[in-house]
């Protein structure tokens, strides 16, 4: 029982003095927060502007930002289909990624319907022993998921399916 009490003392030390720590002065925030307004407009300048659709850094961005740490790849992600707009493919973890930028959204409708539905399924569907690969839609968007791993396939989906960063 003591070691139990003696543990829990060094914790709340630990905590307080967390707590405790000093301030940054005022003169180095307002640097680092000048700093930091310098360099925002060099992240979304170029390819990555904000447009109300998909576009390749916005989606690595978005993956990134919900922690799933996207990484480029050359190898082979999966068994992918041949869809008008070539594919990009990323890494999850041991999970593969392709995803496919379409010019609007009545073009990815009209990818995506030609998919095989026994292969490919919704992110709402649970993945049976067949191991289907993910499908996963919004806006100008195709995003296929090679993953059995629930939590992840929510998290994929989630972070797709909140939209496109808007203008």
């Amino acid at each position: 029982m003591d070691v139990i009490r003696q543990a829990a003392v060094l914790v709340a030390a630990t905590l307080l003095g967390a707590c405790g720590r000093a301030k940054v002065p005022a003169a180095d925030s307002s640097s680092a927060s000048s700093a930091a307004s310098a360099s925002a407009p060099q992240a979304t300048s170029g390819t990555c502007s904000r447009t109300g659709h998909w576009g390749d850094c916005q989606l690595r961005a978005r993956l990134g930002e919900s922690g799933l740490a996207p990484r480029s790849t050359s190898e082979k992600v999966g068994d992918l289909p041949s869809l008008p707009v070539k594919p990009t493919t990323l890494m999850l973890g041991n999970a593969g990624v392709a995803f496919y930028l379409f010019p609007d959204t009545l073009s990815r409708r009209h990818a995506a319907a030609t998919l095989d539905t026994a292969k490919f399924i919704a992110q709402t569907r649970p993945v049976s022993m067949k191991a289907e690969t993910t499908l996963i839609e919004n806006d100008n968007v195709l995003v296929l998921l090679f993953s059995k791993n629930e939590h992840q396939r929510e998290r994929v989906a989630d972070a797709v399916t909140a939209g496109p960063p808007q203008p």
